[in-house]
């Protein structure tokens, strides 16, 4: 390969990797000599393809007066020159510095022979056909290293990094494990030796801007960044300022295609000259900033009041601060509204296909994962920029995914900022709801006491707007934190009253709801007989309604209700009664659920018990229902020991830990593994 291009981001370290690759492989005996030439490509007054060839020809030896004019000439006496060294046995390495585009070094080719040409470019500059390395940041331990090597570097007898500790790799971090940053950093340390790491990184993460900051007099990150921004056509600029707007980590390119209103084509194209500039990162067709970057670009957005150099009228400029906004709220629109197209697949009772955007329940579910950061952060944004109808309804919209996914902390966020927002704008219904789904989210987490501040705040809310259904619903939701807070008296009493208001209502649904709770409020103070009328009764309603789901759920928990009280045969008639309904639903996780009553409380043989769970097991795989899946190989795991199959049920419990874990349930996990060791003793 006759020639290499090194490309990177501004700062990333392509010159200081060339010159030390350079002069090691000089060393090595691979060189006799070399040429180098800093290009300017980025600058206001670069060297172009002649001027090279002529700083070239001189280091050759050529008299400037037989130096021809024309860069054609030029270029077949420089390659006539490196074929003369290379018939001596010569071979030189040519480096050309930040090179800003192909044509500027294609002069600068050497032709046939040894000699190699190395180029450092902040673009990827494809068509040389050359061999290409992207150079990216630092990993973590290498930056903290490069700050330790440069300040010992500076005073062999300083202390600072090696008395660092963790302060090192939260400042190599801050600095976004750019070199060029880290430099400036260990600058400043050197500038200040009574300053710590610590007090560094410290003034780092709290100033105003990173990038202000990091300026030691000579080296500044953000005028690296300007260099190559200024590069960019206006189009390309403008569309790099907005995607700050972007309330995520990373953007897919129908967003991309929302801010900007320009069809996916031509966002395309856009998106791979910033990829190719450095400015963006694509990966698995999701496009990112790195950290300081992405600070450059927010801080160009913010700057409408005085355009940066690009603001010609391109299609995607935008322009004044109301343009902007503008813009901004329609990226939000688009993850809201999205959403709510990929949330409508997520019933699985739903009598058709969800029309929209998605072809079903699994591609949805991918959707929302992938975009999920965008989402929880489309609700702060929104409130940040005064769009409270985005604010208060996209947690609505969000609840479901979230709740299915188990992602509370990301629900408790999304559902505390609507509350907010509701509140200040007046909003009492919307509270009312937001406070609800809060004390939810919060039960979730076994966070109680904050669950019933907002519990109560929904109450009364509720009760302000003489709304008492919804009222009974919030009374039915605190019941079921203060069962799981181990209050089961309250609990009872809250059902109660969520019952009675319900039955004055006329609202069946809402009847049948109370009763299942009620029913396990019951078997928690041993009242098991009228916790098994309640759960019956709530079946029989459900049944009513058609709800055959919610008929499966409450005759499981009629059934543990009547085992319990001693009446395992009719406990038994329940769970197979449960079994029948829900494999009417054909919805996997009741399925689960029936299956898992069934095999703990019917009389079965060894064989169909353990056949029961891993039907069980299977169909929480095919719900998603992660946790509720452990439980099913953890169950399976005990079967197969009880069975003497202890090789067989460690695998079993193997991936319930390895479950547990991804699903950062630690003590949960910690318990299968003691299971995994008393097998192994």
């Amino acid at each position: 390969m006759l020639l290499a291009s090194i490309g990177g981001l501004g700062g990333v370290g392509k010159t200081a990797l060339a010159l030390t690759a350079g002069h090691a492989a000089a060393e090595a005996g691979y060189f006799d000599g070399s040429l180098f030439i800093d290009l300017h490509g980025y600058d206001e007054n670069s060297v172009d393809g002649g001027q090279a060839l002529e700083a070239f020809l001189r280091a050759l030896g050529v008299a400037r007066d037989n130096i021809p004019e024309s860069v054609e000439e030029r270029a077949t006496l420089y390659r006539s020159e490196l074929a003369g060294l290379a018939a001596q046995g010569r071979c030189l390495l040519i480096v050309a510095d930040n090179a800003s585009h192909a044509d500027q070094v294609r002069p600068l080719l050497p032709g046939g022979g040894p000699h190699r040409l190395l180029i450092t470019s902040r673009h990827t500059l494809a068509t040389l056909n050359a061999r290409l390395l992207d150079l990216g940041v630092l990993a973590p331990q290498a930056a903290a290293t490069l700050l330790r090597h440069t300040l010992l570097t500076a005073d062999p007898t300083d202390r600072r990094a090696a008395d660092a500790g963790a302060a090192l790799e939260e400042l190599a971090g801050l600095c976004g494990y750019l070199p060029l940053a880290l430099h400036i950093s260990a600058a400043l340390l050197i500038l200040e030796p009574c300053q710590s790491v610590a007090e560094l990184a410290a003034e780092l993460a709290a100033a105003r801007s990173r990038l202000e900051f990091l300026d030691d007099g000579e080296r500044a990150v953000r005028a690296s960044f300007d260099l190559s921004y200024r590069r960019l056509p206006p189009d390309h600029a403008a569309l790099f300022r907005l995607l700050a707007l972007n309330p995520g980590p990373d953007v897919g390119i129908g967003a991309v295609a929302a801010l900007a209103a320009r069809p996916l084509p031509a966002v395309r194209v856009v998106l791979r000259s910033l990829v190719q500039a450095h400015l963006l990162e694509c990966v698995n067709q999701r496009w990112s900033m790195h950290d300081l970057v992405r600070d450059y670009a927010t801080e160009l957005v913010r700057n409408v009041s005085n355009p940066p150099q690009h603001s010609a009228d391109d299609g995607v400029s935008e322009g004044t601060a109301a343009e902007q906004d503008r813009r901004h709220r329609r990226l939000l629109e688009h993850y809201a509204a999205t959403a709510a197209s990929a949330c409508a697949h997520l019933d699985a009772q739903a009598a058709s296909p969800a029309p929209g955007d998605f072809a079903g329940q699994n591609e949805a579910l991918a959707w929302l994962d992938s975009e999920r950061a965008n989402l929880t952060g489309t609700a702060t944004a929104a409130a940040g920029a005064g769009f409270d109808d985005i604010a208060i309804n996209l947690p609505v919209i969000l609840y479901d995914y979230l709740t299915l996914r188990g992602y509370y902390d990301d629900l408790i966020s999304v559902t505390t900022t609507a509350c907010r927002v509701a509140h200040q704008s007046g909003a009492v219904a919307a509270e009312a709801g937001a406070s609800n789904n809060l004390g939810i989210a919060l039960s979730e987490v076994s966070r109680y006491e904050e669950a019933f501040r907002a519990y109560h705040r929904a109450h009364d809310l509720f009760a302000s707007l003489g709304n008492a259904n919804e009222r009974g619903k919030v009374l039915n939701g605190l019941g079921l934190a203060l069962r799981l807070s181990d209050r089961p008296a309250e609990a009872l009493r809250a059902h109660q009253e969520a019952l009675t208001i319900q039955r004055f209502i006329g609202d069946l649904r809402e009847q049948a709801a109370a009763l299942n709770n009620l029913s396990l409020a019951y078997q928690d103070l041993e009242e098991y007989e009228k916790g098994g009328a309640a759960a019956e009764e709530a079946a029989s309603l459900f049944n009513r309604l058609g709800d055959t789901a919610n008929e499966a759920n409450a005759l499981c928990t009629a059934a543990f209700s009547l085992h319990a009280g001693g009446k395992a045969e009719e406990g038994r008639v329940a769970c197979r009664r449960a079994l029948a309904a829900s494999r009417a639903t054909r919805n996997p996780y009741v399925e689960a659920v029936s299956l898992m009553t069934c095999a703990e409380l019917d009389a079965l043989d060894p064989q169909q018990h353990i056949a029961y769970l891993q039907e069980a097991e299977a169909a929480c795989e095919q719900a998603n229902a992660a946790e509720l899946r452990a439980a099913a190989l953890s169950a399976i795991g005990t079967a197969l020991t009880t069975a003497g199959e202890r090789d067989e049920a460690a695998t079993y419990f193997v991936r319930a830990q390895n479950i547990l874990e991804e699903l950062g349930l630690t003590k949960q996990a910690a318990e299968v593994h003691d299971m995994i060791t008393a097998l192994q003793s």
